[in-house]
């Protein structure tokens, strides 16, 4: 096993309302960092953090998992914290042993209660936050609609550093603010 300087090691809690895609993301982070070599599904019960029975028939995170992935000589350590009311202990303790805070919200639904209790929790701790819009190409998703939701409900000044191109059918990709790159899909 690799062993990695305590500098090169981020612990990162992936917090949101249940439902939001926090597993699924996770996975996603661990594919493309080439930590596994399949791109596990919740649907199909085939992602590394939701591995119990119990989650895998709920198609439900009930308890916090940890995965790593490397990116960039830095050993990332992912929190998958469960989004269900009646496990926020977990989600809490996810935070209490992270650095920083990956919020997932849906951008159909946008900030839900659990949504607003994960980011009290962070905002306790001095954790810094990055927001995650997710499925962005399912009917109904809205960015404009998600970010007021955002700024209404969590923090006025949260700012994009990308922003969607299309929603629902429409959406094809991403233009990153910070690099001036669009990325299409």
């Amino acid at each position: 096993m690799k062993v990695y300087d305590a500098g090169t090691i981020r612990n990162v809690a992936v917090v949101g309302h249940s439902g939001s895609g926090k597993t699924q993301l996770t996975s996603a982070i661990l594919s493309d960092s080439g930590m596994v070599n399949r791109f596990g599904k919740v649907d199909d019960g085939t992602t590394v953090t939701d591995f119990d029975e119990e989650e895998v028939a709920r198609k439900h995170t009930l308890s916090a998992s940890l995965a790593y992935a490397e990116w960039n000589k830095q050993k990332i350590n992912l929190v998958d914290a469960p989004g269900m009311g009646n496990f926020l202990a977990d989600a809490r303790a996810a935070l209490h042993v992270a650095d920083a805070a990956l919020v997932v919200i849906d951008a159909v639904s946008g900030v839900m209660v659990q949504t607003e209790k994960v980011w009290d929790a962070a905002n306790e701790l001095s954790h810094p936050r990055l927001v995650v819009l997710n499925r962005l190409d399912r009917e109904r998703a809205s960015v404009d609609r998600s970010l007021a939701s955002i700024r209404e409900r969590l923090n006025r000044a949260v700012v994009p550093i990308q922003m969607a191109i299309g929603e629902e059918k429409s959406f094809r990709g991403v233009v990153d603010l910070v690099t001036k790159k669009a990325y299409v899909f």
